[in-house]
């Protein structure tokens, strides 16, 4: 994971741990694709495509609904203000181990 084991069993938060994994899996939505289209022509190599189908009917994946809702990615400004939270969080959480 790029993290000490020491830092991943002992010191991180759970909701850290669910964040970096979260964003593994963003990263690689471009294996997902090339997966899924590789499903897709193997499916159809010798059957055919009788129904016209696409990759995304066959193999829906979570990165598919965003396409379809039309929502935007999330803006650098709101990038921004998430990465203050969090570091704001981190000191917060910093100041009370120090008090302990």
């Amino acid at each position: 994971m790029g993290r000490d084991r020491r830092d991943y069993l002992y010191e991180m938060e759970y909701w850290e741990i669910v964040l970096i994994i979260r964003g593994y899996r963003r990263r690689n939505v471009l294996q997902y694709q090339l997966q899924r289209l590789q499903m897709f022509a193997s499916t159809f190599a010798f059957a055919g495509n009788k129904d016209n189908k696409k990759p995304e009917d066959l193999a829906p994946m979570y990165f598919d609904y965003y396409k379809e809702m039309g929502e935007e990615p999330i803006t650098e400004e709101e990038q921004n203000e998430l990465v203050d939270e969090i570091n704001d969080l981190n000191r917060q959480s910093e100041k009370k181990e120090e008090q302990k």
